[in-house]
């Protein structure tokens, strides 16, 4: 089987590549962390985030074994907004 090689002229299909991936970038104003001139202050992430799960498992529990989709739809947005809390964390360490 003759597979078609690439000519410098033609470097066929490109790939994204991870760096190329969207991602959210930190900003303090509309995340709600005060002022840019507000370095050294970050918020309690562990406690927002150890909150946030404490609400995913009340919601577990009180479907119990059954299957419950508007349950579940809840338990995903705040497992994202989780997930959005830590990524605006790492940001902002990340920024220092």
């Amino acid at each position: 089987m003759n597979h078609p090689t690439a000519s410098p002229a033609d470097p066929g299909p490109s790939r994204p590549t991870p760096g190329a991936m969207p991602r959210r970038q930190f900003d303090p104003v509309a995340d709600g962390f005060g002022a840019a001139g507000d370095v050294g202050e970050l918020p309690d992430v562990e406690a927002e985030v150890t909150g946030i799960l404490a609400q995913v498992d009340e919601i577990r529990e009180s479907v119990g074994d059954t299957f419950s989709l508007a349950a579940l739809e809840r338990q995903a947005g705040l497992l994202e907004q989780a997930h959005d809390s830590l990524t605006a964390a790492l940001d902002a360490v990340d920024r220092r």
